[in-house]
């Protein structure tokens, strides 16, 4: 197997596991442990960015040779486009669902992960900053679009069907939550609620995160998020 998956635990590279796991492609694991919270030299010795995910393709079939990449985005576009047929992603054949698809698919890396990022920043540089306040209100704005969206659609982001938009997304709205705690309220957020709850039921989400984060890992799909053990020590 060419394709090899990187995966730092408790991290966004849960995204192309799961993605992978969705466009049911063959590939090696290798997982990596926190050190003791940032990546270990075994990730950055893989790439520049010393960051999780990475994803090496060798031989490519684009490039037949080793291709090394290390964002999210970039990856999951590489193997929708290079080993996935298009699955999971969309064009503009697919129609009313392409501009969708794109502007949530893009959401998720430009606004809703760094919103979550700033609060987590902000939480711990000083809480009772105005500046707290104001990134939480931000972060709440985003949840209430996405309400909105899935409240529209009753299924996806994009439309009726799965898609990456969905895949990028989806690990801010859980993992993520355990390094900055931020809770859903059951009525106001409850198709957000029932989306992650329906989205957690998928069996190649369910595989994805038994081999990154083993049998007995519980995602963070409720209402309530409490921060991973180790940011507890941290704390």
């Amino acid at each position: 197997m060419p394709l090899t998956l990187h995966h730092l635990g408790l991290s966004q590279s849960e995204r192309i596991i799961w993605l992978a796991e969705e466009l049911g492609l063959e590939y090696n694991y290798v997982h990596h442990k926190r050190d003791p919270i940032f990546a270990p030299q075994s990730l950055k010795d893989l790439s520049p960015a010393g960051t999780a995910p990475v994803m090496e393709d060798d031989p490519s079939p684009v490039t037949n040779s080793r291709v090394v990449l290390a964002e999210s985005g970039a990856i999951a576009d590489y193997l929708i486009a290079v080993h996935g047929n298009g699955r999971l992603g969309a064009t503009p054949k697919d129609g009313a669902v392409y501009p969708h698809f794109l502007e949530w698919y893009h959401f998720a890396n430009g606004s809703l992960q760094p919103t979550l990022f700033r609060v987590l920043m902000a939480r711990a540089s000083d809480p009772s900053n105005p500046l707290v306040a104001r990134t939480i209100a931000k972060w709440e704005h985003q949840i209430d679009m996405l309400e909105a969206r899935l409240a529209e659609t009753g299924a996806y982001l994009a439309g009726d069907e799965l898609t990456a938009a969905d895949i990028i997304s989806f690990f801010t709205l859980t993992t993520m939550r355990g390094f900055s705690p931020v809770h859903f309220d059951t009525e106001k957020n409850k198709h957000v609620l029932a989306y992650l709850k329906r989205v957690s039921e998928r069996p190649a989400y369910q595989k994805a995160m038994k081999i990154c984060e083993g049998e007995d890992f519980k995602p963070l799909i409720g209402p309530v998020a409490e921060p991973w053990d180790f940011m507890k020590k941290r704390s």
